[in-house]
């Protein structure tokens, strides 16, 4: 079974807007510098795939808003995967002040393996294997009352349902 990624951050005063909260539009950067340090974890930069031929773009972004933070606070960025299908991926992630642990945001991306000319492509087995390691099974939803508090709305991410070989023949098929 995989493990989601964690990163901590500090929220830097220039990201709040008049209200004192982190202003939206910064939510978007908070999850993709997530999911970029989640990929160089295992072994798959942004860099390392463009020599092999690929991108991973942001297909679809749906964020909800669950409680402000402010300047100074910690945040902790959950991130992982929950289903990799043919070319695309589904990213799941929640934002948590460190401290409280308490719910800040969270996020569904819909990630597209691409060609370097824009052609939508499967994922390739090396980039799968890799990834695999960031596959989190059945986990509750975000914002759940119990641990963990990371989502998968009670899905089989597919690279450990019945294996890696049998995720690989379903998306071949």
């Amino acid at each position: 079974m995989g493990e989601p990624a964690l990163l901590h951050l500090k929220v830097r005063h220039y990201e709040v807007d008049s209200y004192g909260h982190v202003n939206h539009a910064n939510y978007a950067h908070y999850f993709e510098t997530a999911r970029i340090e989640a990929l160089e974890a295992v072994g798959l930069s942004l860099a390392e795939m463009q020599r092999q031929g690929y991108l991973i773009f942001a297909a679809d972004l749906s964020i909800k808003y669950r409680s402000p933070a402010g300047v100074g606070e910690t945040l902790e960025i959950i991130t992982y995967i929950r289903d990799i299908r043919g070319a695309r991926s589904l990213w799941v992630q929640e934002i948590r002040e460190a401290g409280s642990r308490r719910v800040v945001a969270t996020a569904e991306v819909t990630g597209a393996f691409m060609t370097e000319t824009g052609r939508p492509v499967r994922a390739p087995q090396t980039f799968i294997e890799k990834l695999s390691a960031l596959c989190v099974a059945d986990a509750a939803a975000p914002g759940a009352s119990h641990e963990p508090e990371i989502g998968g709305w009670r899905r089989w991410c597919l690279c450990r349902g019945r294996g890696l070989s049998g995720a690989l023949r379903r998306m071949v098929a």
